[in-house]
């Protein structure tokens, strides 16, 4: 993580208290300002945020000036997560790019945390109780409702992803040895008797009766939830459907960029780049296909994280004839412009971004 990361990550909260702009960090804010993780080598560029959707506007000016100060070569704003009409589904995501050096963050803006689609916390109790951590001089998430959520990213975290699931276990496991009348009433008030056998299941290790009172506890929330809200239960659940199917397969994060490469060196150059771009966390995934190859099930959901497929085309079906660029740079740049129109971009660095594209983000 470069110095300049950091800088703008304190600049960043900074401007967010300046302002009075009502948000708090959701996790991992123990290292802040920087994003490594304890005992987790890899790299990391998010921020997860909630911030109160009357301060969004505020808060895009605040993500432009950021990017500006800074030397940032972009700022775009992803919305496909905001596709339902259900205000706790939305995610907006901003993120900074450069490419001299290559340089990339991300900051994911929530509005609930959820369970199929249903709030375990809406934005405003998200918001309720949250804390300033004057060590970080940030505000964030109220510790209870943090760990709370927890055990569900540890239970959905299941098969997979041991390194992730230890940190997670054991960040809950050290909030509830010092906080144990609080937690494990919150856990009962939201997943039934369910919510403290799981917690007492992994205290002991116990990895299947864990994984088993888990299931029941999301399904006793889903049940009370259907009790006390009959009507609004079928809306959330239709718009998460319906924008699932959009982010799958008609509007996806990712893209299909079709490229002509003169011969197999360049395509060769583009494979790099795209690797490049990989470790620095730029995007989870790439794929590269020759054009009329169709597309699997599996295509289009790493699409919808954001994935990009090359498709090595002919040059008048091109959106890159690699024949135009002189050297590797000058194709890094092109692969991000070309994400960035994809995007609504808030920030371009000597170019300017139409006022109108602004309103539209702000609306």
């Amino acid at each position: 993580m470069t110095a300049s990361i950091e800088k703008t990550v304190v600049d960043l909260f900074q401007a967010l208290e300046r302002q009075g702009i009502r948000y708090a960090v959701l996790r991992n804010y123990e290292m802040f300002p920087s994003l490594l993780r304890a005992n987790d080598p890899s790299p990391h560029t998010d921020i997860d945020l909630v911030v109160d959707s009357r301060d969004l506007a505020e808060f895009r000016a605040v993500m432009a000036a950021i990017a500006e100060d800074h030397g940032w070569d972009a700022l775009i704003e992803c919305d496909h997560w905001t596709q339902s009409r259900i205000r706790h589904h939305h995610i907006q995501a901003f993120r900074l790019h450069r490419t001299q050096p290559l340089e990339y963050l991300q900051v994911d803006v929530f509005h609930g945390l959820l369970l199929w689609g249903l709030p375990v916390y809406d934005e405003r109790r998200m918001l309720e109780g949250r804390i300033y951590d004057t060590a970080r001089r940030l505000a964030r998430i109220d510790p209870v409702k943090e760990n709370l959520y927890r055990l569900l990213q540890i239970h959905g975290l299941y098969p997979s992803a041991q390194r992730k699931r230890t940190r997670y276990q054991e960040k809950a496991l050290a909030f509830r040895a010092s906080n144990r009348e609080i937690y494990d009433q919150q856990l009962s008030a939201t997943f039934g008797r369910f919510g403290v056998r799981a917690i007492e299941a992994l205290s002991r290790g116990d990895i299947r009766q864990f994984i088993s009172n888990m299931r029941l506890g999301r399904t006793w929330f889903a049940l009370w939830f259907a009790i006390h809200n009959p009507l609004r239960i079928f809306s959330y659940l239709g718009w998460r459907m319906r924008e699932n199917i959009q982010r799958f397969y008609t509007r996806q994060c990712g893209f299909v960029l079709r490229v002509s490469a003169p011969d197999e060196s360049r395509r060769q150059t583009v494979r790099e780049v795209m690797d490049d771009l990989v470790r620095n966390s730029f995007l989870d995934e790439w794929r590269e296909y020759e054009a009329g190859t169709r597309r699997s099930f599996n295509d289009h959901a790493v699409m919808e994280q954001g994935a990009i497929i090359i498709e090595w085309n002919k040059a008048d079906r091109a959106d890159m004839d690699l024949r135009n660029y002189k050297d590797r740079s000058e194709i890094v740049d092109a692969i991000l412009r070309a994400g960035t129109r994809h995007h609504t971009p808030l920030y371009l660095r000597n170019r300017a971004v139409d006022r109108s594209t602004l309103e539209a983000a702000a609306g």
